[in-house]
């Protein structure tokens, strides 16, 4: 992401969020999480995030690997993005569908989607963006504004 778009998100974030932290997510170990709201982060698979709008850079990265000799077997995503709307003292969870082959992983990178599940029971189907998409998204916004 270039220095423009961190900025925009940044100042986006840093309007419609307070600093505290309000909420948490639980994310699958497939997936690798490199930033929230443009702050890269450790590695981990819950996160904190803060009230309001929450970006969150991740990658899908799964070895299909059945033994040692097996090469090839990584299937990895290019950087994705998921936009998680926290609301205080609520955990969400991110669920992937089951991915069995190396052909599902693809298939799913192609069009990746989850489930973003919260601890008050609801459930909602997410389309992850990449790069592309969420710039797209962005330059769609800010004419709308």
């Amino acid at each position: 992401m270039n220095l423009l778009t961190k900025t925009i998100l940044s100042a986006v974030i840093a309007i419609s969020s307070t600093t505290a932290f309000a909420a948490s997510v639980s994310i699958p170990s497939s997936m690798q999480v490199s930033e929230i709201n443009g702050i890269k982060v450790a590695s981990s698979q819950e996160f904190k995030l803060v009230q309001g709008q929450n970006l969150i850079k991740l990658r899908y990265i799964e070895d299909f690997a059945f033994n040692a000799d097996d090469s090839g077997a990584l299937v990895k995503s290019k950087p994705l993005f998921l936009n998680v709307s926290a609301q205080e003292g609520v955990k969400y969870t991110v669920t992937l569908p089951e991915l069995m082959t190396q052909n599902e992983a693809r298939d799913f990178i192609k069009k990746p989607v989850v489930l973003v599940t919260d601890n008050n029971g609801l459930t909602r189907t997410d389309s992850l963006s990449n790069q592309y998409q969420l710039m797209a998204a962005m330059f769609k916004l800010d004419t709308q504004m």
